[in-house]
């Protein structure tokens, strides 16, 4: 006579694919999203909490090896890599809004506390920056690249809303994503509470400056 299995028996039976689906609920889901999220950020809106001018498309740049003035050698190929960076430009005298524009990226970055490595600051000028010394005692962590060969003019094509045509020079704050995609610009006018709150959105904080 064939044994009919009783329901004890066919829950215990079960429960191994049970428990399969509830790690594979805890583990490899959210790896899932976190790669979803990965590649498509550039391609989602913040409705109504983001604050810049959205690059569409996001824009992969091209990294020339740009002098560095002020530390020596060339900009590294793979700057942009694994960091979110604030980009700034301006010729070789930094007027009022360039200083306060440098400050703003600097005070950003310092208001992400435990994961300000996660921000890096670029100065993109034209030669080398008048009162340098200054400058590197206002900003020790401020990567500053000359601009004024072709290859740098070349280069900061890339930050204008086209792509092609001459960028405004000392108008925008631009925002480059840990994959080396410039997807936001920010202009010097604007408050910077809405640069720092969309940064933290990105890095997945809360907070204000």
């Amino acid at each position: 006579m064939t044994e009919i299995p009783s329901p004890i028996k066919q829950v215990r039976r079960r429960k191994p694919w049970i428990l399969i689906g509830v790690l594979s609920a805890v583990f490899i889901l959210p790896l899932i999203a976190a790669w979803i999220l990965y590649f498509n950020i550039n391609r989602w809106q913040f409705g109504s909490t983001s604050h810049g001018e959205f690059i569409k498309p996001a824009r992969e740049l091209v990294t020339a090896s740009l002098p560095l003035p002020l530390a020596g050698g060339a900009l590294a190929p793979d700057f942009f890599r694994g960091r979110w960076t604030l980009v700034y430009m301006s010729t070789a005298f930094c007027d009022p809004d360039c200083e306060e524009a440098l400050y703003v990226t600097r005070q950003v970055r310092f208001a992400m506390g435990q994961q300000i490595e996660e921000v890096q600051r670029l100065y993109l000028v034209e030669g080398t920056p008048q009162n340098p010394g200054k400058l590197l005692r206002l900003h020790p962590d401020l990567t500053v690249a000359d601009i004024a060969n072709a290859a740098g003019r070349n280069f900061v094509q890339q930050f204008s809303k086209n792509g092609h045509s001459a960028p405004q020079v000392g108008k925008f704050i631009y925002l480059v994503d840990p994959r080396g995609f410039y997807i936001m610009r920010y202009a010097i006018n604007a408050k910077p509470e809405g640069l720092l709150k969309d940064l933290q959105h990105l890095l997945g904080q809360d907070g204000g400056m």
